[in-house]
């Protein structure tokens, strides 16, 4: 689903990825794991500065409790204070990843706009968001322009059939105009108390001449650099 991140609500998606799959308004935490077990599914999330993404592998067999069940999580989470709580200390002790940081100032640095907002929630995110904001976010931004439910080895009219009694109700209200993004290039360094050190290196390509680019070598370049 399409993700707009405003400055309130930097590192919500980074949380919502770790709340994925957390009790719902219809089930606990427990029962979920319980119900995905029993199929021998897979449930996972991921997040990025422009989307989030929720998926759910199991057999064909169990398609219909697979859609109810994805759907409930992305549309019914509840965020129980404690759950939320105890995701938070989680993310607070992988954001100091060193490699995390850098992706974090890469973009902060090269973007003006959306693309410069961190993925991974900072502290100060951390203390400021709470399960309200993210009811919020959700409210918002889960709407029916923004998301599409797809499946791989399922027929198109079975899945319609399943999914269109769940999601009937959704908001359908027109989608917001997304902010631009502009690479306007920079520098950022960091003082580290690390033996190692860090480096990353990124430049604007427009994707139209990714092609022509290729055949003229600047490509090879690249990918040899990163080699």
């Amino acid at each position: 689903m399409l993700i707009v991140v405003l400055c309130f609500s930097f590192g919500a998606t980074h949380l919502l990825e770790r709340m994925a799959f957390k009790s719902t308004a219809n089930r606990s935490h427990l029962r979920i794991v319980r119900e995905v077990e029993a199929i021998g599914g897979n449930v996972t999330a991921s997040a990025s500065r422009e989307q989030m993404g929720y998926s759910y592998d199991a057999l064909k067999t169990y398609v219909p409790e697979m859609v109810e069940l994805l759907i409930d999580c992305v549309r019914n989470p509840v965020f129980l204070d404690w759950e939320l709580q105890k995701v938070k200390a989680e993310i607070a002790e992988i954001s100091n990843n060193p490699q995390g940081l850098l992706l974090k100032a890469i973009h902060s640095a090269g973007y003006s706009g959306a693309l410069a907002n961190p993925l991974l929630a900072p502290e100060s995110a951390l203390n400021r968001l709470n399960g309200t904001i993210l009811e919020e976010f959700v409210a918002e931004h889960y709407t029916a322009p923004r998301m599409v439910l797809a499946a791989s080895g399922v027929e198109h009219e079975d899945l319609v059939s399943i999914a269109e009694p769940l999601l009937s109700d959704l908001p359908s209200v027109p989608t917001p105009e997304e902010p631009k993004s502009v690479y306007v290039g920079g520098d950022y360094r960091c003082q580290a108390d690390s033996a190692e050190k860090q480096v990353a290196h990124i430049m604007e390509q427009n994707s139209t001449t990714k092609h022509k680019k290729w055949q003229s070598g600047e490509d090879k370049s690249m990918h040899l650099l990163k080699s």
